[in-house]
């Protein structure tokens, strides 16, 4: 029992991922994402509760003492599950409602996020039984070995979510482009010199190839995610700049399809 209570301690703060990349829009997103913090502050407070067990049962290595203990390593460990839960469920449906990702890349990761919280409910409803902390301890370290791979499936699923950000953004410049030419066509039609437009819309175009090509390296680094790792945060936020490179580049690429637009006005 004394090597449980200290064991435990470094698997307690887990859930910081960058749900900085998620805006509130869709109301069951925003369920979903107000029941992970819910859950996740409970988690906290669970976290409070075993500190405070921990240290009576340690001063006092009392019976009395040793049940408190028991009890809250057991609430601490399935309030982990749930928080955990939460947050997966919470990027499933961010993921659902993001539209830039194609059906196979959408259903693969739909597939693997509910893999995660079917084990992960199976290892919670295996909680309630154990009767000592040595016997909790085993259950939270399935848990442990088991984190890495749902480490992987979030960043990745992250990085989808990205990525399909990203695929809808160029969709809306290509569409841009693609008026463009129309108009510029139109007009060197009527035998009007294009010659300075053109040139500047083969610039737009090159800025939307150098954001795809940073796309498909962030897309890359993503894939290259295992859970044996020790460096997964530092390659989802390289991935994460890479995509804010590839973004910058569209909003490049839309700033001169404007200049372009304003000068065939004036045409």
């Amino acid at each position: 029992m004394k090597r449980f209570l200290p064991y435990c301690l470094g698997f307690l703060v887990f859930l910081f991922f960058s749900f900085s990349v998620i805006s509130a829009q869709d109301f069951d997103f925003n369920r979903s994402f107000n029941d992970y913090i819910y859950n996740y502050n409970l988690y906290r407070s669970a976290h409070l509760e075993y500190i405070t067990a921990k240290s009576e049962f340690q001063t006092y290595n009392t019976l009395t003492s040793q049940t408190k203990a028991l009890e809250a390593t057991r609430k601490l460990l399935q309030q982990r599950d749930e928080a955990l839960k939460t947050y997966l469920t919470a990027l499933r449906m961010k993921l659902k409602e993001e539209t830039g990702i194609t059906s196979y890349k959408q259903n693969l990761y739909f597939v693997k996020l509910d893999d995660e919280v079917a084990w992960i409910s199976q290892h919670q409803s295996l909680l309630t039984s154990p009767s000592t902390i040595e016997d909790l301890l085993e259950q939270s370290e399935k848990m442990e070995n088991r984190y890495p791979i749902t480490t992987v499936i979030s960043y990745q699923t992250l990085g989808t979510i990205l990525e399909g950000k990203e695929n809808t953004l160029r969709d809306e410049v290509n569409n841009l482009v693609k008026l463009t030419e129309e108009k510029i066509n139109e007009i060197r039609a009527n035998n009007e010199d294009t010659t300075i437009v053109e040139r500047w819309l083969i610039e737009a175009k090159q800025k939307i190839t150098l954001s795809e090509q940073k796309q498909s390296q962030a897309i890359a680094v993503i894939n290259s995610i295992e859970a044996k790792d020790s460096d997964k945060a530092e390659k989802y936020d390289q991935a994460k700049l890479l995509f804010e490179e590839s973004n910058q580049y569209l909003k490049e690429a839309i700033s001169f399809l404007k200049e372009i637009i304003r000068e065939v006005k004036r045409v």
